[in-house]
């Protein structure tokens, strides 16, 4: 449970707080985000291939802007909160969601700041005991010019204990056709280089002690990886230039040793396409969806 009663998070929804200040897009950085998400697209790491493809510039694999949390990219005094003052014990907080809305894809040479606003603050009772209490926040992206360049929507989950993957989260061994992306073997070290390529250094993804200490069978996978190794499949599908949203659910966790598959399906409601990967244990880990301006 968060240190802080409910109704003082409460009062803090539609605040906004400047949380992103000189967010440069360096062409070093980009590609090493896009080989941390195993994404292997030349216009990532090519000024030459990228101009081929009719982009100003390399542009940023669709979730680059996680990089926010590195510490020179926030304002002084402010943590991976936000600015907020939450309450929350950071070793019981999981990602829930995270949804992107674009005007353009980010490119190598933009220069990002970002503010912040805790839209939502509710509590739930988990389906394994205990209370959750959630907290929603929107940070909006604008270039050197002032010109709003995406919206990024988050889902912080304070679980109030270590979390254990539902079995209702399985896909049930559906049948599905031919993935449209495959991870094999995830290893620890994928963790780390995601950690180093986005700046999310929770040591419950690779301090194994930590993780295990906190009730956890071993360090697992950050969602925003999961993400990450989803978003290769929508950008070879709908193309950066035409995706307009890509919003994603965790509902699993990856564990070392696991196989990614990300399966697309365009039958999504109001034209969407349906994503999700699943595990070869066929363990669903994230459900999502993408639109394109098409």
């Amino acid at each position: 449970m968060p240190t802080i009663p409910l109704e003082e998070i409460e009062a803090q929804v539609g605040e906004t707080r400047e949380s992103v200040v000189g967010l440069t897009v360096e062409a070093g950085k980009v590609e090493e985000f896009a080989r941390a998400i195993h994404d292997p697209a030349s216009v990532y790491c090519s000024a030459e291939a990228a101009a081929d493809a009719g982009y100003p510039a390399v542009p940023a694999p669709p979730t680059f802007t996680r990089t926010w949390v590195f510490p020179r990219y926030r304002p002084e005094g402010v943590g991976t909160d936000f600015g907020f003052d939450l309450g929350f014990d950071w070793q019981y907080v999981v990602h829930g969601e995270q949804r992107y809305e674009y005007e353009r894809p980010v490119y190598v040479g933009d220069a990002l700041t970002g503010e912040t606003t805790l839209e939502d603050a509710y509590q739930r009772e988990g389906s394994q005991g205990g209370t959750m209490t959630f907290a929603v926040f929107r940070t909006d992206f604008e270039d050197a010019d002032g010109e709003h360049v995406l919206s990024a929507y988050n889902t912080r989950i304070e679980t109030g204990g270590a979390i254990q993957d539902d079995a209702a989260a399985d896909g049930s061994g559906h049948e599905r056709g031919d993935p449209d992306a495959v991870v094999e073997d995830v290893e620890r070290r994928d963790f780390v280089k995601y950690a180093g390529a986005s700046g999310d250094f929770n040591p419950i993804h690779y301090d194994e002690p930590y993780a295990t200490d906190a009730g956890n069978p071993s360090v697992f996978g950050q969602g925003m990886f999961s993400a990450g190794v989803a978003s290769r499949a929508v950008r070879e599908h709908v193309g950066l230039d035409a995706l307009a949203s890509f919003q994603t659910r965790f509902t699993s966790r990856v564990f070392p040793d696991d196989t990614l598959r990300v399966f697309l399906d365009e039958s999504g409601e109001n034209g969407a396409i349906d994503v999700e990967v699943v595990t070869d244990d066929d363990r669903t880990v994230v459900e999502g969806s993408a639109t394109s301006r098409e």
